[in-house]
């Protein structure tokens, strides 16, 4: 899938959560690196599209469940992480 298409992707996710696609939301969220240039024309044809979203090239690129399931890891090992200092200052506590 091209930057483009995946420009055009990440406007359509975007756009379904109730937000509205900009340069800065789409770099933000990207998992790629993109230039500027191309997010621009990306959004351009996003707006310009008449119909819905084009079929994706790459079904295993869905941006969505990708965010979510990273961000349900991130929670995951920040609750560890959390279990983990817990643990420690009551140890810290237990010997004061």
């Amino acid at each position: 899938m091209s930057n483009i298409d995946y420009i055009i992707h990440l406007c359509f996710d975007i756009s379904e959560q109730g937000k509205t696609p900009s340069v800065a939301l789409i770099r933000n969220l990207s998992q790629r690196t993109l230039a500027i240039p191309e997010v621009i024309k990306g959004l351009q044809n996003w707006k310009s599209s008449s119909g819905g979203r084009p079929p994706l090239t790459n079904p295993q690129l869905n941006t969505r469940s990708t965010t979510e399931q990273t961000l349900q890891q991130r929670v995951s090992k920040l609750e560890a992480q959390v279990a983990t200092l817990m643990q420690q200052l009551a140890n810290l506590s237990d010997k004061n």
